[in-house]
């Protein structure tokens, strides 16, 4: 037996038209089955359209029933993670909010649907009811039940002569009528149509969760774009893809068994949920902190970020190239794992040093992550010494200036940064910027070394392109490109070598 909205699905499909109508005797039968149908129905198949009809005008509200929701629930997008926190309902408030159909003093809010262009996934956007909806379509497919509370026990189904007992029923254990009571159910809807990204997020921020306190990042991602579903899929623990060895590997973000492997902003004992989407706005930080400039002059500030947000959605709604922040987030990887102790790292502390290595990629250094990380800690216990505190102050100017998000104290916490670094002892960390010797400082080091070669012994041919100029300690070391460093050698014993 099918299900009733299955069968209005059928009926639906159902059509006897006759091949010699007239365009006149077509017209009207359009406008007949158009009038048949419910606004939802209507709204969908009208938006699915490239423009809409002259002679229609978009409700502000419409009524539909549950059923038909399902109907549609395929171009319906039920879960947009723009307009949700990083949480899913509980069982419990599934099975309560279930039991709201069949207890007659409740009423369920009308939800907030959005049409037409702009919408990232499906043909229909639920900016408001996002856990309601999905709910009823989990029930009505049958996984979850009801819960077995007392209010169920004696349940008036309407045109029955008897009561039911709902208690910790499934949805294919309900009888008949109470199916169809609960298909038919009218519920009540906002309707938004064709609004920008940025409106979208006006709209649900200022206008549909007024009544809740949302925090920043909740406002940004509001303002969908290609750039702002990245950091929501990455950052909620989605791999990452390795694009040398073209293979998945697991995000810095990682949960194991879970409970959060590292990084101090996530609430223990909720299985990887973070507080407040703080793993979503470093993420965020990181993206706008390596691809543009604007932080050495303008800051990290909150308002930067929003602003970043707000130009992603204007000007590349469907594009974001993620291969760059891959890369770092990959090496990060490699330092996290290899260093416990970087499992330590404050947000603030890891998206520093997310930058900082997007500078080295960028300059084409190649360093080794775990001796750079280790660098990096030891860099900031060394600025965190208790000692550097100014007399009459509880910080030290590195700590202070973390504190801060202006232009000057993220350019001051990158100065004292380097500066450190630089001069800690370590091997692979302290790469000479330029790798390759002059073809005048390689000529010299010929001639002085009598034209024989520094790797086979053996006498070198006249000096032209086949001689190579090779360092004498090496380069992945730590060791400079300078001209008291350079042998001249055989371009093939330098590639043997």
């Amino acid at each position: 037996m099918s299900l009733p909205f299955e069968q209005a699905e059928q009926d639906f499909n159902i059509s006897s038209v006759s091949s010699d109508e007239t365009h006149k005797e077509k017209m009207d039968r359009k406008k007949e089955e158009r009038e048949s149908k419910s606004l939802l129905s209507q709204l969908i198949e009208l938006f699915q359209l490239d423009e809409l009809p002259e002679y229609f005008i978009v409700p502000k509200r419409i009524s539909f029933k549950l059923g038909e929701f399902c109907q549609h629930q395929t171009v319906i997008e039920l879960s947009p993670k723009q307009y949700q926190r990083y949480f899913r309902a509980d069982i419990d408030w599934q099975q309560q909010f279930m039991k709201s159909f069949f207890v007659s003093d409740v009423i369920i809010p009308e939800i907030a649907l959005r049409f037409g262009k702009y919408i990232p996934v499906g043909d229909v956007e639920t900016m408001d009811g996002c856990q309601r909806m999905s709910t009823a379509v989990i029930f009505i497919n049958n996984d979850v039940c009801l819960p077995d509370d007392d209010d169920l026990e004696f349940v008036q189904i309407p045109g029955q002569d008897h009561t039911e007992d709902l208690r910790g029923k499934y949805y294919r254990q309900l009888s008949v009528a109470a199916r169809e009571y609960l298909l038919s159910y009218e519920l009540t809807s906002q309707v938004y149509y064709n609004l920008t990204p940025e409106r979208a997020g006006h709209i649900f921020v200022n206008i549909l969760n007024n009544q809740n306190a949302l925090v920043n990042q909740e406002k940004r991602q509001a303002i969908s774009s290609a750039m702002s579903r990245w950091v929501q899929e990455t950052a909620r623990f989605g791999p990452i893809e390795d694009s040398e060895k073209k293979k998945q590997s697991k995000s810095v973000f990682e949960v194991k068994e879970g409970l959060p492997s590292h990084l101090k902003h996530f609430k223990k004992g909720k299985e990887g949920q973070h507080i407040k989407l703080n793993v979503d706005q470093c993420l965020a930080e990181i993206i706008f902190m390596t691809m543009s400039d604007s932080y050495i002059t303008q800051g990290v500030s909150s308002g930067q970020i929003t602003k970043f947000y707000k130009k992603q959605a204007e000007s590349y709604q469907d594009n974001f190239d993620s291969t760059h922040v891959e890369k770092v987030l990959t090496f990060v990887n490699q330092s996290m794992r290899g260093v416990p102790k970087a499992k330590t790292l404050t947000l603030r502390a890891f998206r520093n040093y997310c930058v900082m290595i997007s500078q080295m990629l960028k300059a084409k250094v190649s360093v080794n992550p775990i001796d750079f990380m280790n660098c990096y800690l030891k860099a900031i216990d060394n600025l965190s010494d208790k000692k550097l505190v100014p007399a009459d102050l509880t910080k030290t100017p590195y700590q202070a200036l973390m504190s801060g998000s202006k232009a000057s104290d993220t350019n001051g916490v990158f100065k004292l940064l380097w500066k450190e670094m630089s001069l800690i002892t370590y091997k692979s960390t302290q790469l000479d910027l330029v790798r390759d010797f002059t073809r005048k400082e390689t000529e010299d080091a010929y001639w002085a070394q009598d034209k024989i070669c520094a790797i086979c012994d053996h006498e070198m041919p006249e000096f032209g392109p086949d001689i190579h100029g090779d360092h004498i300690l090496l380069y992945k070391d730590g060791n400079p490109t300078t001209p008291d460093n350079c042998d001249a050698v055989h371009s093939s014993c330098n590639w043997r070598k």
